[in-house]
């Protein structure tokens, strides 16, 4: 008994730049080699379907289409000779500029137009309205034309809530709370409806032309639109439609202090399910539709500049929950937290065996095969220790979102006075600003800072103990894994510092110079520790969502110079 189907994804893949056309160069016999060593039996790529097929209903709809074709099939032929999976993430129908020469000539397809700070350049975007019945039969002919053009092709997993605007209440996120739509024929119906529409289209167009290939469909943010467990829904959808759940969102978590917090992103720190996955698996199973699972096994937005977070025996809990559940398969990374490490080995070595012992027996085994060790029980001590530490994170999504985890390294510590301006995205390459209060929702940055000081003194001490145990490998496994553990304890520092120096800038407390100049000794010594773990690991600073290194040796290096100069500067005031 396993998770039969397990998707995963390369590192090298850009969500946002040609997923597709450069799939045949990111997804090569060595990488798949590889994929199948680490436990996972399928990848996923990113689809925009007006690129993927061509329709008689919008003849002008599309760039590329038969580049984009030919890609694809390149990488599900060469997948299918190692006995792997392609499926494709679908958000649809994508919309257009409101400018786009489409309008003109379809007036009738269009929608909700807003406009979409994402798209710096041209941000007013209209969406599809799917209450027009063109549109929706261009989505069933657009999915049936590329089941045709790519026979082999595993299937699909769509997103229809939040993200990019698509249908006409895609960004409508406050509708619970009385937000609308602008567009006249939607707003007479429930988004849900609209949601039943798209699945519905996309599948109908499916199964023309494959009775094989799986179709998914994922809750993430359907609590926007609908309670859980989203009662016009659920029992509308096809009899073999998977429903995959997010393992941790909609969950109701403490930290060891008892402070109560609710789970509404991925998270390693929160072993799961959640309240809400719970209740949506419930009802799913009485509709004997097939559930599958939305889990992030390498690393989450609590820290995604590192290649894991490796607390492997609560890993290795939500994989022993969710095959007792009975999940028809597990999507096990976003398009980030995707490099092969402990927590891949994870997966392999859940899949290679049967026998489901306590967490730390399972990672003493674990720790045995990966570094070669006589006795893996010492890992499994620090292990134990590095999922202590994580249980101190303030797992919040406004702070993962915005906080400066991902860059702290490489972040400016100055005492002049705040300017206001937002961090930006933590999981973006954007310009920073100073203000931490956007990370407040559920945590004060007075309660951040003391949460990052429990979660260092129980993860340095997992990093004695891995130190220790890791002593005599002479596996490069084993080495890597030692220098992420180091990393991690680094970058939180940095974080740490970060809040420290926020909270001296918003209060300008009496002490202010004394305390700041500590941080920076504080840091200097901090960074000078880091550096020859990032020299030796490029993986270290590398975000794959964004596909760029929010921190480097040279930034580091740059970094401790500012600081050793304004101790000098500070020195000589005296």
């Amino acid at each position: 008994m396993t998770i039969p189907l397990r998707i995963f994804r390369s590192f090298r893949s850009n969500f946002y730049e040609n997923d597709i056309l450069r799939g045949p160069e990111n997804y090569s016999d060595a990488y798949f080699d590889e994929l199948t060593a680490n436990g996972f039996n399928a990848v996923w790529l990113r689809g925009l379907l007006r690129n993927l097929a061509y329709t008689d209903v919008f003849p002008n709809l599309g760039e590329g289409v038969a580049a984009h074709q030919d890609a694809l099939n390149a990488v599900v032929e060469r997948a299918a000779r190692h006995g792997v999976h392609v499926l494709l993430y679908l958000q649809e129908p994508q919309a257009l500029p409101s400018t786009h020469p489409f309008w003109v000539h379809h007036p009738e397809a269009r929608g909700h137009t807003a406009p979409f700070e994402d798209y710096e350049a041209d941000p007013l975007r209209t969406a599809f309205c799917t209450s027009e019945s063109a549109v929706r039969a261009w989505l069933r002919a657009a999915m049936t034309g590329l089941f045709r053009a790519v026979p082999n092709l595993g299937g699909w997993f769509a997103i229809t809530t939040s993200e990019y605007p698509a249908h006409c209440y895609s960004r409508i996120l406050g509708y619970r709370q009385g937000e609308q739509t602008t567009c006249p024929r939607c707003r007479e119906r429930h988004p849900m409806a609209i949601v039943r529409d798209v699945l519905q289209d996309l599948y109908d167009g499916t199964r023309a032309a494959s009775a094989e290939a799986l179709t998914i469909a994922w809750n993430w943010s359907w609590a926007y639109y609908e309670e859980d467990p989203q009662p016009s829904l659920l029992p509308y959808l096809p009899a073999d439609m998977a429903v995959m759940l997010d393992w941790e969102r909609g969950g109701y978590h403490a930290l060891p202090n008892g402070k109560p917090y609710f789970v509404d992103e991925y998270s390693l720190a929160y072993a799961g399910p959640s309240e809400r996955f719970m209740a949506l698996y419930t009802e799913a199973r009485r509709r004997n539709l097939p559930v599958m699972v939305k889990l992030q096994i390498g690393t989450t937005h609590e820290l995604a500049t590192v290649p894991n977070l490796p607390v492997v025996d609560t890993l290795y809990r939500k994989l022993v929950d969710a095959e007792r559940l009975g999940a028809a398969g597990m999507l096990a990374t976003w398009n980030f937290g995707n490099t092969f490490s402990l927590n891949t080995a994870t997966i392999a070595r859940f899949v290679e065996t049967s026998d489901r012992p306590a967490p730390e027996a399972f990672v003493k085994s674990l720790a045995e095969g990966c570094f070669g060790l006589a006795d893996g029980s010492g890992v499994g001590k620090a292990v134990a220790y590095f999922s202590k530490a994580l249980a101190w994170l303030p797992s919040d999504q406004d702070l993962l979102y915005f906080w400066p985890g991902n860059y702290a390294p490489s972040y400016p510590l100055t005492l002049a006075p705040l300017t206001g301006a937002p961090m930006g995205w933590s999981c973006l390459l954007q310009e920073r600003g100073d203000d931490l209060s956007a990370t407040e929702t559920q945590f004060t940055a007075d309660e951040t800072v003391e949460c990052l000081r429990h979660l260092l003194a129980e993860w340095d001490a997992g990093v004695a103990l891995l130190d220790d145990a890791l002593s005599g490998s002479e596996e490069k496994s084993a080495r890597l894994e030692r220098g992420v553990a180091h990393a991690i304890s680094h970058i939180y520092r940095s974080t740490l510092h970060v809040y420290q120096v926020y909270l001296l800038r918003r209060d300008r407390p009496e002490d202010m110079d004394a305390r700041y100049g500590a941080i920076l000794a504080a840091e200097t010594a901090n960074l000078t520790a880091l550096l020859p773990w990032v020299e030796a690991d490029p993986r270290l600073g590398f975000h794959a969502e964004c596909q760029r290194y929010m921190f480097t040796p040279e930034s580091i290096r740059a970094k401790i110079t500012d600081l050793q100069d304004q101790l000098r500067a500070s020195a000589s005031q005296k």
